[in-house]
């Protein structure tokens, strides 16, 4: 894989709570550079990174009610399509973890559904797969897929797990090719990059997305 070809599955992530408009600014400037498949911002960025991003490829996306989930499901149905009508073209959804291990599955898919639906965009489930059991862990992809959604997510980044091989390969398995994975979560080499896309991720969530580009294209040239 090419150094091109590995910015265009990474997207180059910025949710930091303090992150200011300079902060977001250059992390637009930094993904229309290297060609990165997409930013990702917190909701109140994503009109100025529509605006900075308008005429490129990079997609703009965000991310709701992470890293707890504890939206209800009207706030963050109306969150997705505030976000959609503000420009971003995906949005990154944390799943009720806790609904999944009471047995509430109907209402963790009513609810991604709803999502889904308001979105109008394509959505990625944030399973937090460390936190579930192996069984837990079919019936979250099984729901999410049902729900609709267009991309099954390792985690949230915050106290979810790191990606890893293992765990891609077997999202991966579960999905059979009814979804795609995201991997996300302590992502900072271009090796470890390569290895999550060789094992099953279509997209990677990054925010070292700069040094990871960078020593590929010093390992390549």
């Amino acid at each position: 894989m090419t150094p091109d070809e590995l910015a265009a599955r990474i997207q180059h992530t910025n949710v930091a709570p303090d992150a200011t408009r300079e902060d977001i600014e250059r992390l637009c400037n930094e993904c229309a550079a290297n060609g990165f498949d997409g930013a990702m911002v917190n909701p109140i960025w994503v009109s100025l990174a529509s605006r900075l991003l308008a005429g490129t490829d990079v997609k703009v996306c965000t991310a709701l009610d992470f890293p707890m989930g504890g939206g209800t499901t009207a706030a963050v149905a109306s969150a997705a399509a505030e976000a959609a009508g503000l420009g971003a073209v995906e949005i990154d959804v944390m799943t009720k973890p806790g609904w999944l291990k009471t047995g509430m599955d109907d209402a963790y898919e009513a609810h991604l559904r709803a999502i889904v639906t308001a979105a109008g965009v394509p959505v990625k489930a944030m399973l937090e797969v460390a936190r579930l059991s192996s069984g837990e862990l079919v019936r979250a992809v099984e729901l999410s897929v049902a729900a609709g959604v267009a991309y099954i997510k390792n985690s949230s980044g915050y106290g979810g797990g790191n990606a890893t091989p293992a765990v891609v390969s077997e999202l991966s398995r579960l999905a059979a090719g009814r979804v795609a994975v995201k991997a996300s979560g302590g992502i900072r080499t271009a090796d470890a990059a390569s290895e999550l896309l060789r094992t099953g991720a279509a997209l990677l969530g990054a925010s070292a997305s700069l040094e990871i580009v960078r020593s590929h294209r010093g390992a390549a040239g």
